[in-house]
């Protein structure tokens, strides 16, 4: 991709820093503190550990070799059979945690990041190439889902085209996140915000929100000030599952056994270090996850897009089809564009990019 100069990445980087919205006070919880005002995780998450600034550092000025050595494969979405009525939820990946899902004729698009960066200085975590459909090119869009607020999940240039160009959508967000949308210029009316173990029900789809073990900031005043959550989409036919961005415990074997099971599981899989082990999943925790929310199929999101650790761009998605074969889990793999649903058979498009 081309790469944007720098004043606009500054102009970027000071709206966000000097435009922190104001957060609102939650009754206490057990996983909010009022008079903090921030959001936590149980058990505590562990700081993270001596090294990281050094491996940003590498990331930083050796980040050509996180990234791809080509572009990857990408298809052009059949708009027609996304939107053929069905009872089975379709998708399109967009990379990264970025879904367009179809599901109950209403179409709800999960973490849309369209970033040049995911880094709030934009001067690395460079997204391997364009998203496979442009935003004037979407179709009409009813729900925008969010898991938090990191920059590579809630993308503000995203919200502001919405507000700007398609004030219909609906958005539903976990506590405090909102906050971040009215800043942004979306009516409150069109805003729902949900607190673990919450739900709302729209046009036949129950949207739950549901714990994770991650945290949320954009800038060094708002830490932990929304929640962080992982999304059941269900209706009377389907349960799809998607888990945000979560480091491992047993709040997945919780989910699996509140919804008894998961038609099809979307889960994290990269960006994971020992240096932040408790931020994101490696693969054989992503393969266990699948398995603990006692997933019929699953599929790996948080990877083919942004290097945003320093280990191979493909590395996540290697071990995790191996482990998952192991434990005779069934494994989508799309590629970026293709409309797919939970029969779609795929392939291991990844091996082919050398």
């Amino acid at each position: 991709m081309k790469r944007t100069p720098i004043l606009p990445l500054i102009a970027t980087f000071i709206r966000d820093h000097f435009n922190t919205p104001n957060f609102p006070t939650y009754p206490q919880s057990d996983h909010y503190n009022p008079k903090t005002r921030q959001f936590f995780n149980t058990p505590a998450t562990r700081s993270l550990k001596s090294g990281v600034l050094r491996e940003m550092w590498r990331l930083a000025a050796e980040e050509e070799q996180f990234h791809p050595p080509r572009p990857l494969p990408t298809v052009q979405p059949n708009w027609q059979a996304f939107h053929a009525p069905s009872e089975t939820a379709r998708f399109i990946w967009f990379g990264h945690s970025t879904l367009l899902m179809r599901l109950n004729n209403k179409t709800i698009f999960i973490d849309p990041v369209y970033y040049e960066s995911a880094s709030p200085v934009g001067l690395m975590m460079h997204r391997f190439q364009a998203p496979p459909v442009a935003l004037a090119d979407l179709p009409p869009i009813d729900f925008i889902v969010y898991s938090h607020a990191h920059y590579d999940h809630l993308d503000h240039n995203v919200v502001d085209y919405f507000a700007k160009n398609r004030p219909q959508a609906q958005f539903i967000a976990p506590l405090g996140l909102g906050a971040y949308l009215r800043n942004w210029g979306i009516a409150n009316q069109q805003i729902q915000e949900l607190d673990w173990v919450q739900s709302t029900e729209q046009f036949g789809i129950t949207f739950h929100a549901v714990p994770a073990r991650h945290d949320a900031s954009r800038t060094a005043f708002d830490a932990k000030k929304s929640l962080w959550a992982g999304w059941v989409f269900e209706t009377s036919q389907q349960k799809i599952y998607f888990s945000g961005d979560s480091s491992y415990a047993t709040h997945f074997q919780k989910i699996g056994e509140r919804f008894g099971g998961i038609d099809l599981a979307f889960v994290e899989n990269g960006q994971y270090n020992p240096l932040w082990e408790d931020n994101h999943m490696f693969p054989a925790q992503t393969v266990q996850a699948a398995l603990d929310v006692k997933a019929k199929c699953w599929m790996p999101i948080h990877w083919g897009a942004y290097p945003l650790s320093t280990h191979q761009w493909d590395e996540s998605v290697r071990e995790s089809s191996q482990i998952a074969a192991e434990k005779n889990l069934p494994m989508l793999t799309p590629m970026m564009g293709q409309v797919f649903d939970i029969n779609t058979p795929t392939e291991k498009w990844w091996k082919r990019v050398k």
